[in-house]
């Protein structure tokens, strides 16, 4: 029979071994999120903040309040029940909020109201449940897979982690330039900035937390001082947000611009059509027997209608923004009217006074669009 030697001062040395590994790991298998929280580094610890779980659902975010830091510590809520319809998010966000003095405690652990409209003139620009805080850090989106569940990995990402300590960098200063495509800068301009939350609402309007007005300088610039989180901008007073695109009866048709959003880097330049070209249009309409087509206008289709609430077709207008009165062609069959580039149309139809109806054919309208002159016959 096979005996084996025991050897106690080899078993010792394996033990002593396995204890060291298993000291080492246990605390990594036990940090789902930071023991501790610093702000700027590792000598400054957070002294109030608190952390939200946000579900970005469609035209509804709401947030959860997951978690509390005092003192630098950072607790857990215990028991959170998500509310419901939670499960439908396209995706979920983690804000942090921090302060360096002390706060009350919140007074709810939920809110329907997690962002501001970006567009919302005379909205307070600070939901209510931030009112105590001033820096705000937003994560990048949450996959929708464990219902944004996972967020301590989000939290970790917002700083570095050491051992079991997460360091928060400072908001810094981030320049944003306003540019035409010729590189002409945007300058003197109202300029609202937001951390980007989310689009997913029934006009696609981005949200997020407002974080100031802004006016650009003779470069086109704006100097923001922000967290490394995505950025999305607002131009309350004008001008208009365009681009041009391949299509349309030209070839090169110009639509509304997509909303402002830009990543985390430092230094951004963002290039649109900020001001539409405007054209002096002139037609001349006459029947097959060439008398006068007199108390004629017009009717134009978008190729993208400029918001959710306008009308795929409406009367060409002038001014663009004043009374539902369109220009007229007088008794001599002649129409002129001054108005921003038509390429904005996917179609065109001349309404007679008895209301009968023309549309433009693709011809035609390249020649209007192209040399803003048209002699049409009907």
């Amino acid at each position: 029979m096979l005996s084996v030697r025991y050897d106690s001062r080899r078993c010792l040395k394996w033990t002593g071994i396995f204890v060291l590994l298993l000291t080492a790991v246990l605390p990594l298998w036990g940090m789902e999120h930071p023991a501790r929280i610093f702000f700027g580094d590792a000598k400054h610890p957070v002294v109030s903040g608190e952390a939200w779980l946000i579900a970005n659902r469609w035209s509804r975010y709401q947030a959860v309040l997951v978690g509390t830091i005092r003192e630098g510590k950072f607790e857990q809520r215990k028991n959170i029940e998500f509310p419901q319809y939670w499960e439908q998010a396209f995706d979920y966000k983690l804000l942090l909020a921090v302060s360096d003095g002390q706060v009350e405690a919140p007074s709810s652990f939920e809110t329907d109201n997690a962002y501001t409209f970006n567009f919302a003139s005379g909205a307070d620009p600070w939901p209510e449940y931030l009112k105590q805080y001033k820096i705000i850090y937003l994560s990048p989106p949450i996959p929708k897979d464990n219902l944004g569940k996972d967020w301590e990995t989000a939290l970790k990402g917002l700083g570095h982690l050491a051992g079991d300590e997460l360091v928060l960098p400072r908001p810094s200063q981030r320049t944003i330039r306003f540019l035409y495509p010729d590189g002409k800068p945007l300058a003197g301009t109202e300029v609202w900035v937001s951390l980007y939350g989310s689009s997913e609402n029934h006009c696609g309007v981005a949200v997020g937390i407002r974080l100031g007005e802004f006016v650009t300088n003779a470069d086109g610039e704006i100097k923001v001082i922000a967290p490394d989180s995505a950025l999305v901008f607002g131009l309350p007073r004008g001008p208009g947000d365009f681009k041009e695109v391949a299509g349309g009866p030209t070839g090169t048709a110009i639509v509304g611009g997509d909303d402002l959003i830009v990543g985390s880097e430092q230094n951004i330049t963002v290039k649109r059509l900020w001001t539409l070209p405007e054209h002096d249009y002139v037609l001349k309409l006459r029947t097959a027997e060439n008398q006068p087509i007199a108390h004629a206008h017009l009717e134009g289709c978008w190729i993208d209608p400029p918001g959710c609430v306008v009308p795929s077709c409406q009367p060409i207008r002038v001014p663009e923004d004043g009374p539902l009165h369109p220009p007229e062609s007088d008794g001599a069959g002649a129409m002129g009217f001054r108005h921003g580039d038509l390429r904005q149309l996917e179609s065109i139809t001349i309404i007679d006074a008895h209301g009968d109806k023309r549309s433009l054919t693709k011809s035609e309208m390249r020649e209007l669009l192209t040399t803003y002159r048209l002699n049409l016959v009907w």
